[in-house]
């Protein structure tokens, strides 16, 4: 970790983990259900790709989805591919996705309940959102029923942090 420029033992603002750093101490611990540790580099850089996309879907970027965005970004294998989806971020363009590598229905499961959980943090989930959640499940091998189903379990997610609130 770069130091020098901030407080002892944390990263300056120009360092690489600065605004990973910066998040964490602030809001809240992101719980993926997907096991990350059971994907391969490909499959990490095409879900943190999704991520991107489902988050960019609505135009806007809420705190809450920057959260999911960083812990997710932080997993991805390689620094160019961690600097495309920054880039895809700040010009607000939604990333091409191409055919995800092989990943097994279970987990590709509890990837979509991921990306439903991401669509849903910012408390709203536009149709564009629906419409990127349809193209990436289909993709993933889910039918257009299925993916129904994960979409009504977003607005489930969105009636319980409602009452919550």
């Amino acid at each position: 970790m770069a130091t020098g420029k901030g407080a002892p033992g944390k990263p300056w603002a120009g360092s690489p983990g600065a605004e990973t750093e910066a998040i964490r101490g602030t809001h809240m611990d992101i719980d993926f259900k997907t096991k990350i540790s059971r994907l391969n580099p490909k499959q990490r850089t095409w879900f943190a790709t999704a991520i991107v996309a489902i988050v960019l879907a609505d135009g806007n970027i809420d705190r809450a989805e920057v959260d999911f965005i960083v812990k997710l970004v932080s997993l991805v294998p390689d620094q160019p591919t961690v600097e495309r989806l920054k880039k895809f971020i700040q010009f607000k363009t939604i990333p091409p996705l191409g055919a995800p590598a092989e990943i097994d229905r279970k987990l590709a499961m509890s990837m979509m309940i991921d990306m439903v959980r991401v669509a849903v943090s910012d408390k709203h989930f536009p149709d564009s959102e629906k419409v990127m959640l349809m193209k990436v499940g289909k993709s993933l091998g889910f039918s257009e029923g299925e993916v129904e189903k994960l979409i009504l379990y977003g607005f489930e997610l969105m009636a319980q942090s409602a009452k919550s609130a």
